[in-house]
């Protein structure tokens, strides 16, 4: 079931979904949703770069993990 949501963007942003929306021959509702999905479905790639940058990061070495789990 899809449901309606209000949002407010910036004008260049909103210009650039209006050509967009253009060229591809797409509803701007349609353009926000598509992008909105890709961007879900790639921010658990998002999420592990940005702890992977992290130099405070802690490492778990893999035999460690194995053996929590006795797989090893």
């Amino acid at each position: 079931m899809l449901k309606t949501v209000s949002f407010k963007i910036e004008e260049g942003f909103l210009d650039e979904v209006e050509t967009l929306s253009r060229d591809l021959h797409k509803t701007k509702s349609a353009l926000i949703k598509q992008s909105l999905e890709f961007y879900l479905d790639n921010y658990d790639g998002i999420i592990a770069k940005t702890r992977n940058e992290d130099p405070n990061k802690e490492l778990v070495d893999h035999e460690d993990v194995l053996r929590e789990y006795g797989l090893l």
